[in-house]
């Protein structure tokens, strides 16, 4: 059996020691709970200038009423404590397809039995709401039984509980993850820390939701990432399921308590966050910085995925780019990645500099450099893998050609133009190219980087271009078959 705990806040005094008191019920009576801190009812006009999406935590409400409970208790006193009596009844009608019990009288409707004691009445009133719950979803009565007179609760320290805040922030953030990476290691860590049951479920887009236009539950979820009975059953997959089933991935073994928090980012609600119940859950702000935390890995994640989307448009672009001067010539001379010349630029700088250097006497050393494997390391690593082997290249290249003209002209292709007053600057250039390939294949572990190039010396001749040039050395290049 399920039960629900529709509550305000966990930094609620009082609200803490009623969650006391539900958890004890419902392992002593051998049911699941799950606690709902959805904090306040909010009016339509009540716009709160520090905290303007407030209202976005009553989506849990949504939550209470879809995800096949057996019964709620709803503890509509609090949660309704600033709005009308319209406002709470409002709330409560959402419930009428479960068996329901508000924890304290209303109007209207069946509530709890009330604890009269001076003594743990709270966590009485917490107990005693379970038991009636449990009663009243499967005969429609209240329980007979009566509540325990001593709650053995050990309280959990501050300072522990921020330290585990502290070693899921540094270990999740201090690194970047590959494409859905990040909620893998959210659940391995939380797992390493004890937590046996734990799950973050998100949408595969984000859901408005607003005072106006408030958000229809949408039917399907992605489980990120799940820890269930200690064991991980979700390895950063796309694993869907229905939105309303999401309490059915913990349905093994023995019943469970769990806490849920919603995940939202202004307007727009992202998913759910659900871990066990244990005492740092009610140390004051502990589990609302749980749930930052998974907000913010969604975040990050959603936006290191999207930055990829960009990378690789912008990649596709500079590409097609680079097969047309025409469009080059209104671009400028920089090279977006390596920061040296590009085609436009290189281009520019090589016809001054022969114009200026080119003269009888004088040899014209011509370079074409071409990363032959590429493509094959942008395919199988990703286009960010590819850009880190093209500055490593790069780099290599302004070692090599230091005092030549030098730049990337296309995607894998560099080439370089130096003018000398004596012969043999080619042979010279070749032996260093070999040597620094053969360094870099040494390099390359995950995959095979090398470069194929041609080195042509032209000696001066009036009417000899620096098109014809790069013409000869390119033809010389198609017949290089991994020089290294």
């Amino acid at each position: 059996m399920k039960i629900g705990l529709v509550i305000s806040e966990l930094e609620d005094n009082e609200v803490k020691r009623i969650c006391i008191g539900a958890n004890k019920a419902a392992k002593d009576k051998g049911v699941t709970l799950v606690m709902l801190p959805g904090k306040y009812l909010v009016n339509n006009d009540d716009i709160d200038q520090d905290n303007p999406y407030k209202y976005q935590s009553t989506a849990l409400f949504d939550y209470a009423s879809k995800l096949e409970f057996d019964a709620l208790v709803v503890d509509i006193e609090r949660i309704g404590r600033d709005v009308a009596i319209l406002k709470k009844e409002s709330l409560l009608k959402n419930f009428t397809d479960i068996p329901f019990l508000t924890l304290t009288e209303q109007e209207g409707y069946v509530s709890s039995k009330k604890i009269l004691s001076d003594h743990e009445q709270l966590e009485r009133q917490g107990y005693q709401a379970i038991c009636d719950a449990i009663s009243y979803a499967k005969t429609g009565e209240l329980s007979n039984e009566e509540p325990p007179h001593v709650f053995s609760f050990i309280e959990e320290s501050d300072e522990k509980a921020l330290n585990v805040v502290s070693q899921i922030c540094t270990r999740l953030f201090n690194r970047k993850f590959e494409e859905d990476a990040l909620y893998k290691k959210m659940g391995r860590i939380n797992l390493e820390l004890g937590v046996q049951n734990w799950g973050i479920f998100l949408y595969d887009r984000k859901i408005r939701n607003t005072f106006k236009l408030p958000w229809e539950f949408p039917e399907n979820i992605n489980i990120k990432s799940a820890v269930v009975n200690g064991s991980e059953i979700v390895d950063g997959k796309k694993t869907v399921i229905e939105t309303s089933k999401i309490l059915s991935v913990f349905d093994k073994e023995a019943p469970k308590v769990f806490v849920a928090g919603n995940i939202f980012i202004g307007e727009y609600q992202l998913g759910l966050m659900i871990t066990e119940f244990d005492p740092k859950i009610l140390v004051d702000n502990y589990f609302e910085s749980l749930v930052s935390i998974a907000t913010a890995g969604s975040r990050v994640s959603y936006l290191e995925t999207e930055l990829d989307k960009t990378r690789e448009a912008l990649y596709e672009v500079q590409e097609e780019l680079a097969k047309d001067d025409s469009v080059l010539d209104h671009i400028g001379g920089e090279d977006y990645l390596t920061g040296g010349l590009n085609r436009r630029g290189f281009f520019a700088k090589a016809y001054d500099y022969l114009k200026e250097n080119f003269e009888p006497g004088c040899y014209a050393v011509v370079a074409y450099i071409r990363m032959d494997s590429l493509k094959k390391i942008n395919d199988v690593y990703g286009h960010e893998e590819g850009d880190r082997a093209v500055k490593e290249v790069s780099m290599i290249l302004e070692e090599v050609f230091k005092d030549s003209v030098y730049g990337r002209i296309r995607g894998d292709e560099f080439a370089a133009i130096e003018i000398v007053s004596e012969e043999g600057k080619a042979e010279a250039l070749r032996q260093e190219m070999s040597s620094q390939n053969a360094d870099l294949l040494a390099r390359s572990n995950r995959y095979i980087n090398y470069l194929q190039y041609a080195i042509c010396e032209f000696s001066y001749e009036e009417n000899l271009s620096l098109r014809e040039m790069l013409k000869e050395t390119d033809e010389g290049l198609k017949n290089v078959k991994g020089s290294f």
